[in-house]
């Protein structure tokens, strides 16, 4: 019996090429870099998926907090004062995206709890890791590197329970 093409609904004869199919990895990351798009940092674009059992829970991206005026040259002191990356975090206006994946969750009473995945276009900060093993996030899928060399960061990475792997694109991390 013939198949039926999904796309067209005309009858499949083995003619039809298909794609391949992505992986749920791929899927997410590929949707966290979309969600990325919505960032109001001047500097940097991150968007992070929150995903439990295979389901995305919620989306969250770096920004000002809910209401106020996005980042501009002048509100950005960072940018004024031409800060590094990485430096003097207690200057940024904005919410991380990894943040603003939780909070998005906990505002419309979603749990987190169980088997969950966060994917993030950059690897998170030292601030964002703590909070990650704390709201009981298994598994942190990254894209970029950020500081990756913070010694306690990644000390505290290493004594969780939370498993941390660099996404690599066309597979499964």
């Amino acid at each position: 019996m013939a198949k039926i093409d999904r796309k067209t609904g005309e009858q499949d004869n083995g003619e039809f090429e298909h794609k391949k199919r992505l992986g749920k990895d791929e899927y997410f990351m590929e949707i966290a870099k979309i969600v990325a798009k919505r960032s109001t940092c001047l500097r940097r674009d991150v968007g992070a998926v929150l995903v439990k059992d295979s389901h995305i829970i919620s989306t969250g991206y770096n920004g000002t907090p809910a209401g106020l005026p996005h980042c501009t040259p002048e509100t950005c002191v960072r940018k004024r004062l031409n800060i590094p990356s990485g430096k003097d975090p207690q200057l940024c206006r904005a919410v991380h995206a990894e943040l603003n994946c939780i909070i998005q969750a906990a505002r419309h009473g979603t749990s987190i709890e169980g088997n969950t995945t966060i994917y993030v276009t950059a690897f998170p900060c030292i601030d964002c890791t703590k909070v990650l093993i704390n709201a009981g996030i298994k598994r942190i899928v990254y894209l970029g590197e950020y500081d990756s060399s913070n010694e306690v960061r990644n000390a505290l990475i290493k004594e969780s329970d939370i498993r941390l792997e660099k996404y690599t694109p066309n597979g499964e991390s």
